[in-house]
């Protein structure tokens, strides 16, 4: 059964006069709603589908553009291509080299020998290392055979070398993994789905971006594609040059005397005779070789990043599934992760956790179970911290938002989104609480309609 009690229509009329008078003049004052009767009521009035992006920024003249990755590029059809060509071989490479007749006629030696840092080995009997990085298997046997008979000690060496533990076939992928570490390339035409298997997959199904950190522009320990493996690499020069090297100008300048001398640029390596070792203190290690951290390049370093979009790819677009290549650097991206804070005229605010999946502004005020009565969607106010010890507050219309007449906005962690109200809110909600419509069996009780109560023996 309802119970209630009404004021007498001459109260309730000098009620709603008082309201509208003093609703007017808070309008007046400074009421920014478009909604009159209930401004909290936010939705679309036009039928028509719409598309509309979702931005980062809340005030893109003085937040800071998101700078992570920011020079990464999409994949090329060059990156598209697998790697071929033989193995070159790199720094850290374990080799055995087996050497003839070195202890006598028809005597075999056979020597493990690790490729050090400076890319050189060291082998019994020659006074000199012999400088291996940049080389094919095929490549270094030639230049030991030259080693041992320009030093007079074997004039038809046998020579085989064998990797066996080859560091330069290797990426690293790090990030929203199941593991991250270092692994080799199993196969020529290894490709980003191998490297996430390898490594357990990703441990999010939030990741947006797969970047891959390449060498560019330098003289690789990997057949790059494109390049013919049988040509042999040069070794690096002694000084780099202002310009432009030419082949010519790769090559190091060796006195008469010196008991081996450099492979000249373009000569045969299938003719033993005319092939030439190359020694350690002639060949200087390329300071681009080295990789200067794991961040976003600039652009005086010879490195580029490729960006993959994970969720294109998981969906099967395998254009983006491109070649890994040797000393590739894999980041899974990991998504934000943290709290969003919402407060202010909502039915509902506090600590809301951020999982990794992207919330939007309007996902926020639909968690917070919308707007109370007195909110007033025109005085949002989203708070984002910009630096450790810096935020901006941005006015956001939260009906235009959820109108799709404004693009909706990606919260970040330590986002406080504030819905504020105003003077004439407080009016509307009494206005709005004045119209109510009844329905159902109930019985009405109110006082000022009431018969004397003395006659009816009804207290009053």
């Amino acid at each position: 059964m309802l119970f209630s009690i009404r004021s007498s229509p001459r109260r309730l009329v000098t009620l709603f006069t008082h309201g509208m008078a003093l609703g007017a003049l808070a309008l007046v004052c400074g009421c920014d709603t478009k909604g009159f009767l209930d401004p909290t009521e936010m939705m679309r009035t036009s039928k028509d589908t719409l598309l509309l992006p979702i931005v980062s920024q809340v005030d893109p003249a003085l937040e800071e553009m998101d700078t992570q990755w920011s020079r990464a590029t999409d994949p090329t059809p060059e990156d598209r291509k697998p790697v071929t060509g033989d193995y070159h071989i790199s720094p850290d490479d374990l080799l055995a080299v087996q050497i003839s007749d070195i202890n006598g006629p028809g005597t075999q030696e056979l020597k493990q020998v690790r490729v050090t840092e400076s890319g050189n080995i060291s082998l019994p009997l020659l006074d000199r290392q012999i400088h291996a990085v940049g080389l094919t298997e095929y490549e270094l046997e030639n230049a030991i055979v030259e080693a041992y008979r320009a030093a007079n000690l074997v004039l038809h060496a046998t020579v085989s070398v064998t990797t066996l533990e080859s560091r330069g076939r290797q990426f690293s992928i790090y990030g929203a993994v199941g593991a991250t570490g270092e692994y080799a390339i199993q196969e020529p035409d290894f490709r980003v789905l191998n490297a996430l298997v390898i490594a357990r997959n990703v441990t999010t199904p939030f990741v947006d971006y797969i970047y891959i950190i390449r060498k560019v522009g330098a003289l690789s320990a990997q057949t790059q594609p494109g390049m013919p493996s049988e040509a042999p690499i040069a070794p690096p020069p002694t000084s780099i040059p202002t310009t432009n090297p030419t082949s010519e100008e790769l090559v190091p300048h060796v006195e008469a005397n010196t008991p081996a001398v450099i492979l000249p640029a373009g000569a045969n390596p299938v003719a033993p005779a005319a092939q030439k070792v190359v020694l350690a203190d002639q060949a200087a290690a390329d300071p681009s070789e080295t990789f200067d951290g794991f961040h976003d390049p600039g652009p005086d370093q010879n490195l580029r990043v490729i960006r993959i979009p994970y969720q294109a790819l998981k969906e099967g677009r395998l254009g983006y599934n491109i070649p890994i290549h040797p000393l590739d650097m894999i980041y899974v991206a990991e998504p934000p992760q943290g709290f969003y804070y919402i407060g202010g005229h909502v039915l509902r605010g506090g600590t809301f956790a951020m999982t990794g999946a992207k919330v939007t502004l309007k996902a926020a005020i639909i968690s917070a179970s919308m707007l109370d009565g007195l909110a007033i969607p025109q005085r949002t106010d989203i708070i984002r911290r910009i630096r450790p010890d810096k935020e901006i507050f941005v006015r956001v219309d939260l009906e235009k938002v959820f109108a799709g007449e404004q693009p909706d906005i990606y919260l970040k962690p330590d986002d406080a989104v504030l819905v504020g109200s105003n003077a004439a809110a407080p009016f509307l909600a009494a206005i709005r609480g004045g119209f109510r419509i009844s329905y159902g069996f109930g019985f009405i009780y109110d006082r000022n309609y009431a018969y004397s109560t003395s006659l009816q023996g009804i207290g009053g």
